[in-house]
């Protein structure tokens, strides 16, 4: 395999370049060090074609595989007598489980990429059999690529107790069906405490705390880990606490789920008379992510003048949803702002609607999807906002790393009519449009060509680069400018 010769190459180069270092590290850094420049290049070639890495066929697939792990064990043999053994043990443990993972998610990832159904070779599919045991084993927990191999078996496991129906009318549909799989899969009672733990954690941080009651007091009442049950105590409380600081509204109930909306409203003793209002989408590639992300920003447009609305919408992870129905929502949302317009002060003609990356899309989608449309709206109330803000927006999904969205479709097109660059149209409001210029995500030209298709019809855009930028630019070193370029893009609208 030519990119394998082609790592081993510029492995012995970089081993040639660190024996002319005049400071000799620690044999531990040392090999550490080494092993940092070709995994890098390893996981550059995986991960910048990932489509084409997938799709190859079962053996030529797990020769890759083979090739590129000796790669590994060659570097780890090199350093073998000079390592100490536990050092050498947890190497050889991570490398494998470090590949495995490849392994086991290629069936699916195959799948996603081709639409073929494919199995791994007998040879591989034993060497996956042959962990059963190791999923019990509470030591190897403290080795990354092993938990990170047991996350991805975790998900498949999800995933098929979720396609059999028997989750349908949960809105935590992930969490509830890994908790039964963890149950399955861990007789230790200490490794299961310690994953219920993680997931649990973990749900709370990206999905939120709404109807997770019953999974959280088991939790509680059952793990004997003191530290992990004060952690998940404590996050509970207070994300329980940041929903009780403002006003929820049920702005949609559809098959069964009632959607939450919620608002921070300005203080009408100051600020008399109908305000401008902000409604924001979370990211999360329509499959995680929770309005709770935006409730900081909520209150400080409130406190400014503004009514604020964080929007609760359907997601594969909770409620196992496609975009189409996410688009359904955004698009409910913003109709029932205007709906209520008088009930809570809105100006019905100064609503901004925006949103990162996915939640970019759905923002921009409200403005230019015509077909998706939930059955109970009333079309006769425009779901356009008066001006978008989209930081990292999705707007092509017929990318491959988009092909999960229509992988159980008869019609693989029907995605081009929830797609931005397949709907640019006249008449569009005024947008702004911030992404960075390494976005590996969201590829910045998929920016550039929303942007260019759009003024060329004579829609209102402003386009902010932030130069070698990747993707989540709304947060860390990037966030400060990205807010500074929203609140100036707001203000030249004039909505106060």
């Amino acid at each position: 395999m030519q990119k394998s010769l082609a790592l081993l190459t510029l492995f012995f180069m970089s081993l040639f370049a660190m024996a002319q270092t005049s400071e000799a590290p620690s044999i531990k850094d040392q090999y550490f060090e080494e092993q940092q420049v070709f995994a890098r290049q390893i996981r550059n070639n995986i991960y910048s074609d990932f489509a084409s890495f997938n799709a190859m066929d079962p053996i030529r697939f797990g020769s890759s595989i083979d090739s590129l792990e000796s790669i590994f064990h060659a570097h780890l043999s090199k350093y073998s007598d000079r390592l100490d053994p536990s050092v050498i043990q947890d190497e050889n443990i991570g490398i494998q489980y470090f590949f495995d993972k490849f392994l086991l998610e290629y069936p699916a990832h195959h799948q996603d990429y081709t639409g073929e159904l494919v199995s791994l070779t007998p040879e591989k599919q034993a060497r996956l059999t042959a962990h059963t045991a190791d999923l019990n084993d509470a030591a190897l927990l403290t080795n990354r690529d092993f938990r990170e191999y047991v996350q991805a078996l975790l998900a498949i496991d999800a995933n098929q107790a979720i396609a059999t129906g028997a989750y349908d009318k949960s809105d935590n549909q992930q969490l509830e069906a890994v908790w039964a799989c963890m149950d399955q899969r861990f007789t230790n009672p200490q490794v299961r405490d310690y994953w219920r733990g993680e997931y649990l954690m973990n749900h709370m941080d990206n999905y939120g705390v709404r109807n997770i009651g019953s999974i959280y007091d088991e939790f509680i009442t059952t793990c004997q880990e003191e530290e992990a049950v004060s952690k998940a105590r404590a996050a509970y409380e207070k994300f329980e606490s940041a929903r009780a600081s403002h006003l929820i509204e049920t702005y949609k109930i559809v098959d069964g789920f009632e959607l939450e909306m919620h608002l921070f409203l300005p203080d009408s003793q100051v600020f008399a008379g109908p305000r401008p209002t902000i409604i924001y989408f979370h990211g999360g590639s329509w499959s995680e992510g929770k309005p709770d992300w935006f409730f900081g920003e909520g209150a400080e447009f409130a406190r400014q003048g503004w009514v604020a609305a964080a929007i609760e919408y359907r997601i594969k992870g909770r409620h196992g949803t496609l975009p189409f129905e996410a688009v359904k929502d955004a698009k409910s949302a913003v109709r029932w702002l205007r709906e209520n317009a008088v009930k809570y002060k809105i100006n019905p003609d100064k609503i901004v609607a925006t949103g990162n990356s996915a939640g970019g899309h759905l923002a921009l989608a409200t403005a230019l999807v015509e077909n998706w449309n939930e059955e109970s709206d009333d079309l006769g109330v425009s779901a356009k906002p008066n001006a978008l803000m989209v930081v990292s927006g999705v707007f092509d999904l017929t990318v491959d790393n988009s092909k999960w969205i229509v992988k159980t479709l008869n019609n693989k097109e029907l995605v081009k009519e929830i797609s931005p660059n397949h709907l640019i149209k006249e008449d569009l409001p005024p947008m702004l449009i911030i992404h960075g210029e390494n976005d590996r995500n969201c590829l910045y030209s998929s920016a550039e060509y929303f942007v260019s298709q759009s003024e060329r019809l004579n829609n209102k855009v402003t386009f902010s680069t932030i130069e070698g930028a990747g993707h989540f630019i709304w947060f860390g070193r990037y966030g400060g400018n990205v807010a500074a370029i929203q609140r100036e893009y707001l203000n030249s609208l004039g909505f106060d």
